[in-house]
């Protein structure tokens, strides 16, 4: 009976690992082709955007990305720019002040969370867009235009840019980044395509006025939050590739922690808030495939890696079978690999493999930290930057 439960738990966690890493995105690339959802769009639409700039202490960073909105291609009198800073007190206020006349100071009294920002500048936007970007994220010229067209179509609430983090310094942990990032690319273009993007990027999301009228103060990953609650009210949410927004990647296991950790624990509290979704033919391949497959069984992956080395493990001990065997020195194998890719070499944080591995392992070792830091509610929504990222 014990060695039934075990094979049955082993051959659920085996296919669920690999539904997420390679089923998941064969089945997107498929359905992209079959399910293809019909999107017109007026590339003359124009309408009058908001951008909102979030700050906290950012003096470091907030010329260069006021200069770079100032010069992004749109029309003038249809864009307003805003900088929503949270009681900076690194002279970020006085940089922004300069630009008075161009950019408008929006001013939050004391230091809260990104989501409090955001809902603090949009009591002042003006705009039929909100668009919500980072202080250290700079967008190509076109990024605005690109976006805003796709709201000339009454069924899209909400728009997403492709968001790339560079590896300026040429480290493992942001060669890594960028591999996760092409991954993400692609699933983020084809769930579009079917139905709708798992979520906006921070770095460079808009949605229609509206769509939300308050954003969830309490969630430390507003914008999977927002994109839920768009999908939920029937909207569609678009991801737009031709908008770029870039900023520097983590350049250690330190800043990938501080980051990763705060995604994880806002993942699992927008999982938790509208798990009324999961799995829910009413939101479409959203709601059924895309929002569990996508986030749920992410989060998940460190437990399936953990449940297939355990049953395994168990069930040699007590069969002694020689499949199993096999299966647990190819185990070993990856781990003695993820253990070499941590070591500090040259040769070994270039080579693309090790690049790969020591990623994955990091995050899912972040991912469980994560989990456990939202089951014992130790969490905190103020402005947490890295300031690795800062350096551009």
């Amino acid at each position: 009976m014990l060695i039934s439960i075990l094979i049955i738990l082993l051959i659920i966690s085996i296919f669920l690992l690999f539904w997420t890493w390679a089923g998941y995105p064969l089945f997107l690339f498929f359905a992209s082709k079959l399910f293809r959802k019909k999107h017109l769009i007026s590339e003359a639409y124009m309408p009058k955007v908001t951008l909102m700039i979030m700050s906290y202490n950012e003096a470091r960073v907030i010329e260069k990305k006021i200069k770079n909105s100032l010069e992004l291609g749109y029309p003038k009198n249809k864009l307003e720019i805003f900088v929503v800073d949270s009681a900076s007190n690194d002279g970020t206020q006085e940089i922004v002040k300069k630009y008075s006349g161009k950019v408008r100071l929006v001013e939050q009294g004391e230091r809260k969370g990104k989501a409090s920002a955001i809902n603090h500048g949009m009591k002042y936007a003006s705009g039929d867009i909100m668009m919500i970007t980072d202080s250290n994220a700079m967008m190509n010229k076109e990024a605005i235009k690109k976006i805003a067209r796709h709201f000339s179509n009454k069924k899209i609430g909400g728009v997403c840019g492709r968001f790339e983090a560079r590896d300026i310094r040429e480290t493992s942990i942001g060669a890594g980044g960028n591999i996760y990032w092409k991954i993400e690319r692609f699933l983020r273009q084809n769930e579009s395509m079917i139905d709708s993007a798992i979520h906006m990027s921070g770095e460079i999301t808009a949605f229609r006025k509206g769509v939300i009228d308050k954003v969830d103060e309490s969630s430390l990953s507003e914008d999977f939050d927002m994109a839920i609650r768009i999908r939920k009210a029937g909207y569609r949410i678009i991801y737009e590739p031709d908008a770029v927004a870039y900023e520097p990647a983590p350049e250690n296991v330190k800043d990938l922690l501080i980051q990763k950790k705060r995604i994880t624990i806002g993942t699992w509290q927008g999982l938790i808030k509208h798990k009324n979704v999961m799995f829910n033919p009413r939101y479409g391949w959203y709601g059924l495939v895309i929002l569990p497959s996508h986030k749920l069984f992410q989060v998940l992956t460190p437990f399936f890696l953990t449940l297939i080395f355990l049953c395994s493990a168990i069930i040699y001990a007590l069969t002694t079978d020689s499949l199993i065997l096999m299966f647990l020195i190819a185990q070993g194998i990856f781990y003695f690999l993820a253990f070499v890719s941590f070591i500090p070499l040259k040769a070994i944080e270039k080579f693309p493999l090790f690049v790969f591995i020591k990623y994955f392992m990091a995050t899912n070792f972040i991912l469980v930290l994560g989990f456990f830091d939202f089951v014992r509610k130790k969490r905190t929504v103020t402005w947490k930057k890295i300031e690795s990222s800062r350096n551009i």
